[in-house]
């Protein structure tokens, strides 16, 4: 039989940077992955994980139909529709005898990467009358919500990356992770070559993070600071700009609050101290300083280095006051920052919209008393919420494109949690951690097997770009499109679903491409149009500038130093000063990207991640120190629990430090980290400390122990 060939064009939807693809089919299989060399914003460029992405969905172990847990513990193959009516029954059931609030849904990074799935999914949560929601966003990044929450927001935008003359990244690897920190579209598609271009056209670049990674290596300045002292480096920065008068005064004049109060708190951080605490050279911290305040354009932008590490809502609470009193926004009458092409634009303006504190009258937690941002409970306390008796206590939990067997802190408590559950429902299309634990897993088309655009992703974008894909091979037919599994759910409820502005007939559901045309009717870009343009629509700019301030929007300004962010800046000043380490646990454990995985997807599939786990990355002084040759197992300690690795000799880490990456290993804690890989999240808990505000655990620059593994334990 002859063997049908062909090429067609689609989008990658792996991480952020949605990156152009040529896909060349061999009898409705994708045998190659290439890069579009027209596509607008990637230009041609894949990582290897998209170069692999057909990889993940004819693999042997992707799931070509749902599967249901028996009573034995043992998957078996069961219809949509009969897993749809059994767990719709289940959470009536669930809800008749403990109330809604023992009903919650965990939203993963992948599922972000699906344009209908997050607003269908919301749409069937909001109809259970549950306030436990629960997301990623809240294990790595939610002290970018509390600093919003705290500060306020500045509603002319932010200046932009491909006008800047300088930048500051500050826990982020973009070479790696595509992904300059804040979701502003700085260097994330095409990074090396991005950055290169930045850098002969005159920009400056300042990386701060403890290991030379690959982007570091490639700045005009490299902060190297301790693990866990950021708050104290970036208040020695501030307190240079502020003591100098190299800060914006115009800016600061009217639209930034408390600046000499803020000047006052951080004046105990001297270059000295700095120094002292952080072990940066004082003189760099001096030229950091100077270099980012002297500049007339660019932002500093931080990553989950900075997010998951001590006092993190403290160290990025200055960091933005690093921008705001350098002025790093866009005035009245300048040309807006508007990436919207499918999603609805919002008028700039020239004021604040000043702080809301969401987390102090948002639902309220019975576990610490912790209270909802944002609609979000931090998933910080997910485990608590299911473990710890009480009338809401969480029974049935769904997850839609995440892993949190692999990604919450404390391994073996979520784990725990997790199998503690009367319900647990999970969209994977692999059987990951979690999938395994579950009562029920939903087999989901992947993502060259179904209609999309990009109007999730626009954030991420350069330009102002959409791109729409049809399907390019046909699913398993076991497989169901994630958003129809929540609309079949919502509907076997007898709920309402209200999705885009409307509320949704059960009985007659819409298409793929209907739906994502119901989502982008405010664009700017008319649906038709983008569904012909074959490698995306540039939709150019829109022509809008920011305009002046509301008259009830004058008055407002910035808090830069609100009284729980002092307390926190004396809390930590006074501990850098004090503090001792345990004499137990000397080094720290820092996490990293890797380019060959995002989060869990990639982990497993053969031949991608080089050696196929999760090695602990040291000093070749340490490995010395200890006695370890690189490809020796190792013991970490932390004061949370233990793990096995292999020791791998890595000159980019300082001495002291020890790097790893989340979300590998296995649910057995015993397992070989040489096959399945180490999982730091055995290393992580409340143990080290969490957040005020958002629960958010230490897990990064966590305290460890880094022991010789005796032969009889390495088997």
């Amino acid at each position: 039989m002859k063997t049908s060939r062909s090429r067609k064009t689609s989008y990658c939807r792996l991480c952020p940077a949605s990156c152009g693809v040529l896909l060349d089919l061999e009898d409705n299989q994708i045998v190659r992955v290439l890069g579009d060399a027209h596509h607008p914003i990637s230009g041609g460029y894949t990582c290897a994980k998209g170069r692999r992405g057909a990889d993940l969905a004819r693999g042997p172990d992707r799931l070509t139909s749902s599967l249901r847990r028996t009573d034995t513990g043992t998957h078996v193959p069961v219809s949509v529709p009969e897993a749809v009516t059994d767990i719709a029954a289940r959470l009536k059931a669930v809800v008749d005898e403990h109330g809604p609030e023992s009903v919650a849904m965990f939203m993963g990074t992948q599922q972000n990467f699906a344009a209908l799935t997050p607003p269908m999914a919301r749409a069937w949560f909001r109809g259970t009358g549950s306030h436990k929601l629960f997301s990623t966003m809240t294990i790595d990044q939610s002290a970018k919500w509390v600093v919003q929450e705290r500060m306020g927001t500045y509603l002319g935008g932010r200046q932009r990356f491909e006008t800047a003359d300088v930048w500051l990244l500050a826990g982020t690897n973009t070479l790696v992770s595509a992904n300059g920190g804040d979701g502003d579209g700085a260097v994330v598609q095409n990074p090396s070559v991005t950055l290169r271009e930045a850098r002969e056209r005159g920009l400056r670049l300042i990386v701060v993070d403890p290991r030379r990674t690959e982007t570091a290596a490639r700045a005009d300045l490299h902060l190297a600071p301790r693990p866990g002292t950021d708050a104290v480096l970036f208040a020695g920065m501030l307190n240079l700009v502020l003591s100098e008068e190299l800060y914006d005064h115009d800016f600061c004049r009217q639209y930034a609050g408390d600046l000499p109060e803020l000047a006052a708190a951080v004046a105990g951080a001297t270059p000295q101290m700095v120094e002292r605490v952080c072990r940066v050279p004082e003189d760099h911290v001096r030229t950091a300083a100077r270099m980012f305040a002297s500049a007339s354009r660019g932002m500093a932008t931080t990553g989950t280095g900075v997010c998951m590490g001590p006092h993190s809502n403290l160290a990025e609470h200055l960091v933005a006051a690093l921008n705001v009193v350098c002025g790093r926004y866009l005035r009245e009458g300048e040309p807006v920052d508007d990436r919207s092409a499918l999603g609805r634009s919002v008028p700039a303006r020239a004021e604040v919209s000043p702080p809301e504190r969401g987390f102090e009258t948002g639902f309220r937690s019975r576990i610490g008393g912790i209270r909802a941002m944002r609609g979000e409970l931090p998933s910080g306390i997910l485990a608590d919420e299911i473990l710890e008796d009480g009338p809401d206590r969480i029974r049935a939990l769904v997850v839609s494109g995440g892993n949190p067997a692999a990604a919450l802190p404390d391994r073996a408590k979520a784990v725990r949690a997790l199998e503690s559950l009367d319900l647990l429902v999970c969209i994977d299309p692999l059987m990951s951690d979690t999938a395994r634990l579950a009562d029920y897993v939903i087999a989901p088309t992947m993502m060259y097997e179904r209609d999309d655009h990009t109007m999730l992703m626009e954030a991420f974008f350069p330009i102002p770009f959409a791109q729409y894909t049809s399907p390019v091979v046909e699913a398993p037919p076991g497989a169901v499109d994630d958003w129809r599994f929540f609309f079949d759910l919502a509907a076997a409820s007898g709920q309402p679903l209200k999705f885009a502005g409307r509320v949704l007939d059960p009985d007659k559901p819409p298409t793929s491409p209907e739906a994502l045309a119901m989502l982008a009717e405010r664009g700017r870009v008319p649906f038709e149009r983008l569904r012909t343009a074959q490698h995306g629509y540039v939709a150019g700019h829109s022509g809008s500038v920011v305009g002046p301030a509301r008259a009830e929007g004058r008055g407002h300004r910035l808090r830069l130093l609100p009284d729980d962010v002092y307390a926190e800046l004396v809390s930590a000043l006074s501990e850098s000063i004090i503090s001792a380490e345990d004499p137990a646990f000397t080094m720290r454990l820092t996490v990293r990207r890797i380019r060959e995985a995002m989060n869990s997807v990639g982990t497993a599939l053969d031949g991608l991640v080089p050696g196929g786990h999760n090695p602990a990355h040291l000093n070749p002084e340490d490995l010395a120190r200890l006695g370890v040759n690189d490809g020796d197992l190792v013991m970490v300690r932390s004061k949370s629990g233990q793990l096995k690795a292999v020791a791998r000799s890595d000159r980019t880490v300082p001495s002291g430090v020890v790097s790893m990456t989340h979300c590998f290993g296995d649910l057995d804690p015993d397992a070989d980290p040489r096959s399945s890989g180490s999982n730091v999240n055995l290393l992580t808990g409340r143990s080290e400390g969490a957040q005020a505000i958002n629960a958010m655990p230490t897990m990064t620059a966590v305290p460890v122990a880094v022991y010789p593994l005796p032969s009889a334990l390495a088997k």
